[in-house]
């Protein structure tokens, strides 16, 4: 081998150890801007609740707040859906799973909603939390479950039954799976359900409507779905309906002013709220991009 290639080889070596470095150099930067989060967020726990006192002495401020919200939010609201607003009683995040200013996942979040009796729905609160899971290969996973809305009927809900069908399919898909060793495996793949085929099927059916969207879809949320279900950080090849996190694609829940949240800021990558038009199985979060799922015939 030539002194040249020697030379070329070695300088490849600490190119690469020098990227290796710069890699770990940027966890430490990462690790120190969680660990102040998550101090912060500790300390303005007290802060936070004493503001909500103050707010709840505001006649109709959450609904205001709401109503009055930056456009690329607004946009997505239906007109069913200003009575869903201005029921809402009181607002919050909390970045819940912070337990001391040196434990817990500040990344992980909660919403919750308090609303005033309204002829849509029975509910007097709902709580919507997502779980930061971390990836090794990559950049983590914010993961949720469906919430269930109590509608009085089927024409006071403005999802058409989208939401409902969502709920229906991830209950299915929990008792299809059996815990082994610790770990929880499917038994059929998602894809495979009739709950599947049917929210497919309601989704095409609003898009051929021409219906504008209801934010309540946001409340059907889940995330990177893991299809053998053995691991929270394995994503599957697509997101669930209704929800997607690219940013540019739609509005973010938690996007108010500080000043006038009650909760946390909205500085992580929380689920952007996007049309049922829009609402496909797609690509890997990291890649944010939608794909619609094969269609299956229906057999007997």
């Amino acid at each position: 081998m030539s002194e040249a290639e020697l030379t070329g080889e070695t300088g490849n070596k600490e190119i690469q150890e020098a990227l290796s470095d710069l890699g770990e150099l940027e966890t430490s930067f990462a690790n120190v801007e969680l660990n102040h989060l998550r101090r912060k967020e500790f300390d303005l726990k007290p802060l936070y609740a004493k503001r909500s006192q103050i707010l709840q002495k505001i006649p109709d401020f959450w609904p205001t707040v709401f109503l009055n919200a930056p456009q690329d939010i607004v946009q997505h609201y239906s007109e069913r859906d200003l009575e869903f607003l201005a029921s809402i009683r009181s607002f919050s995040v909390e970045r819940h799973q912070i337990k001391s200013h040196d434990s817990g996942e500040p990344r992980s979040l909660r919403f919750t909603f308090e609303f005033a009796p309204n002829r849509l729905f029975t509910d007097t609160k709902l709580v919507k939390e997502f779980e930061y899971v971390s990836n090794p290969e990559g950049a983590g996973d914010l993961i949720s479950t469906p919430v269930p809305i109590k509608w009085k009927s089927k024409k006071t809900d403005p999802t058409n039954g989208l939401l409902d069908a969502a709920v229906e399919l991830y209950q299915a898909e929990q008792s299809m799976t059996l815990k082994k060793s610790g770990k929880s495996v499917a038994m059929v793949d998602r894809e495979g359900l009739w709950q599947h085929e049917k929210l497919r099927e309601l989704i095409e059916k609003v898009e051929e409507s021409g219906e504008e969207p209801s934010i309540a879809l946001w409340f059907g949320f889940r995330g990177a779905v893991a299809r053998d279900q053995e691991s929270k950080s394995e994503a599957a090849n697509g997101k669930d309906f209704f929800m997607r996190t690219d940013e540019d694609e739609g509005p973010e829940l938690a996007d108010f002013d500080d000043e006038d949240e009650e909760g946390s800021e909205g500085d992580d990558e929380v689920p952007a709220l996007v049309s049922a038009g829009n609402a496909d199985v797609g690509a890997e979060q990291e890649e944010a991009k939608t794909e619609r799922p094969t269609k299956k015939r229906r057999t007997g």
